[in-house]
Formats: C-alpha cells, structure tokens, sequence
C-alpha cells in the first residue's frame, strides 16, 4: 500500500535488458533502511527492490518484466538520466 506521497526524486543510472529489464535507480533514501524485497513506486509504478549499493552514490536496482513494461510508461522513455518520483510501502 502507498500513501500517493512522493519521498524522493530518484535518476536512472543505468538500464540493461537480461531476459527481464533491469534498472539501477540513484536515491537519497539511506540504503541501509532499504531491504532487499522491498516495494518502492517508481513514477507510479510499484517494483521490487532486487539489489542495492552505496557507491559512488546510493542506488537500488529493480527488475521489470516484459508485461509490465508493455502496460506501464516504463517501456517508451525509460533511460540514464531521467528522473523518477519515488514513493516507499506504508
């Protein structure tokens, strides 16, 4: 469940396609308070966090499967350097 509230204004790093597309998203969210499984809306769409790192700045990453990306705004201009609004879980 989300709150509609936006926390954080993140910023795609990085966007590799394996099977699924895999995002590594920055964020200013303290990654030692981010678990691993973790639900967070990426401009409205809700992704799991799958791995996440500190340098040279915090990130988490976020696989996307090929329906989601099909019925969301993810596949049509999701790209390093545009920015996302993040909303966390309740």
């Amino acid at each position: 469940m989300f709150t509609g509230i936006i926390t954080d204004i993140g910023e795609i790093l990085q966007v590799d396609q394996r099977g699924d597309l895999r995002a590594r998203i920055a964020t200013g969210y303290d990654i030692e308070g981010l678990d691993i499984g973790a639900s967070i809306a990426c401009d409205g769409v809700c992704l799991t966090v799958v791995a996440k790192g500190g340098a040279p700045r915090a990130w988490f990453d976020v696989d996307i499967s090929a329906e989601t990306v099909g019925a969301t705004n993810i596949g049509g201009g999701w790209a390093p350097g545009k920015r996302l609004n993040l909303e966390r879980a309740l």
